[in-house]
């Protein structure tokens, strides 16, 4: 959930990432002929723990969100 062109929400929480874990946020493209595939939009880092499910985020400038972009924890 974006809460602003800064922050937001995301489905992950206590025991999948922690304070300070850097993300990376996707957005899927499917507008070519072979698929979809996800084209990498920008980073950010987990800034708090909420509950069990969801964890809060702070995205890096530059980095272009929105609802339904996919956010996966650096490797």
């Amino acid at each position: 959930m974006k809460l602003s062109d800064t922050s937001a929400h995301v489905c992950m929480g206590d025991g999948e990432v922690k304070a300070g874990d850097k993300m990376i946020l996707y957005n899927n493209d499917c507008s070519h002929n072979r698929g979809c595939r996800e084209g990498e939009v920008g980073t950010g880092h987990v800034t708090e723990i909420l509950n069990e499910h969801d964890s809060g985020i702070e995205v890096d400038p530059g980095a272009q969100f929105g609802e339904g972009t996919i956010v996966e924890k650096e490797r």
